[in-house]
């Protein structure tokens, strides 16, 4: 009787230790995965402002550039109607109405982009495994 007693003592302890471990383990894990998020998100920040920061340059030289060919374009429509501020207000109401159909485009598009890293999903699949699991 008390063998009896002292082996369910100890079958219990065991099982809390396991349990205790399984916890740690656990614990372990979602940690690793927390810091894989982390150094994930770091690298596509930093690509994005890489990315960025080439767009922005870009966009200058294009606006410069830009600028000429439209002034020269709006002098050339005055010339052809015989009036340059007319030439003027043509090329910029036709710019105007483009430049706001790239901008909800590009809007649009933006609102679309998710930048889920592959660890959230890891991590929502683990969360799943553990509540069937448990």
């Amino acid at each position: 009787m008390v063998t009896q007693r002292a082996n369910q003592a100890t079958n219990a302890t065991n099982l809390m230790d396991l349990g205790g471990r399984l916890v740690g383990e656990f614990a372990r894990l979602l940690d690793q995965h927390l810091a894989l998020l982390k150094a994930e998100l770091k690298q596509e920040a930093a690509e994005v402002a890489r990315s960025l920061w080439l767009v922005i340059v870009g966009a200058v030289g294009a606006c410069v550039g830009a600028v000429l060919l439209l002034t020269a374009l709006s002098v050339w429509v005055g010339d052809l109607i015989g009036s340059r501020p007319a030439g003027l207000a043509i090329v910029g109401g036709a710019l105007g109405l483009l430049g706001g159909t790239f901008s909800l485009l590009g809007a649009r598009g933006l609102g679309r982009q998710r930048l889920v890293p592959q660890t959230i999903r890891e991590l929502q699949r683990n969360a799943e495994w553990i509540r069937h699991e448990a």
